[in-house]
């Protein structure tokens, strides 16, 4: 594992009131159809380092890729993948429900 891979699992374990698996969970949301980064940050309720942080932890475990809206703007669009990233949206999805009884 790379350094700064696991720079980005530490850090994402243990911020905030929610948690890191409920958060994922939003950012895979707002990305199933595409989203810019500014998008998910507000969605998400997330700055700019927290946002990036999540970002580049969801790319290393391929839960979401990196799409290019504009080929000559370079804005990046980042897109729940349809293996991983779906499957976990699913898990967590039978998770809630089984903690909501």
């Amino acid at each position: 594992m790379s350094p700064m891979r696991n720079y980005t699992e530490q850090s994402v374990m243990g911020w905030g009131n929610r948690g890191w698996v409920e958060i994922i969970e939003t950012i895979l949301e707002v990305c199933e159809s595409g989203a810019l980064k500014t998008h998910i940050m507000y969605k998400c309720n997330l700055n700019s380092k927290q946002i990036s942080q999540y970002l580049q932890f969801l790319l290393n475990h391929e839960l979401i890729e990196n799409m290019i809206d504009d080929p000559f703007s370079k804005r990046a669009v980042f897109r729940t993948t349809s293996d991983l990233g779906k499957k976990y949206m699913i898990a967590y999805k039978r998770l809630a429900d089984i903690f909501k009884h």
